[in-house]
């Protein structure tokens, strides 16, 4: 059996210091992604005395509650098809999708409500 040659295992300096960078900015991207979605997930509530509005929708399809405007924010519970769900106001959230405040509760997207959901912009 013939030795192998040692050329084909040096790894350089230079390349060390690649992988490092390329490891620091992956854990840096996956931090700064879990930040912004905290910071999306913690909408603040509406106060009702800006938002005095509630109506009723019934839910289309099973539809989760959310602590925010967005499918990545944790899912409290889940109104299932048929419910009927109270509505507060609604916000658009930067993908352009329109979720529903459930007062005291969360948030619900729009398009698992009938009427989709509340006529009202909230107001903060």
């Amino acid at each position: 059996m013939s030795p192998i040659p040692m050329a084909r295992f040096r790894i350089t300096a230079a390349a060390l210091a690649m992988s490092a960078a390329a490891v620091t900015i992956n854990a840096t991207a996956v931090t700064t992604a879990a930040a912004a979605t905290a910071d999306r997930c913690s909408q603040a509530a509406p106060t009702r005395a800006d938002n005095p509005y509630t109506t009723a929708h019934t839910a289309l399809r099973d539809a989760p509650l959310r602590t925010g405007p967005y499918g990545e924010c944790y899912r409290l519970e889940t109104y299932r098809q048929s419910a009927t769900v109270e509505v507060r106001c609604f916000i658009v959230n930067e993908y352009g999708n329109t979720w529903s405040y459930v007062p005291g509760a969360g948030w619900v997207w729009d398009e698992h409500l009938s009427g989709n959901g509340s006529p009202h912009r909230c107001i903060f």
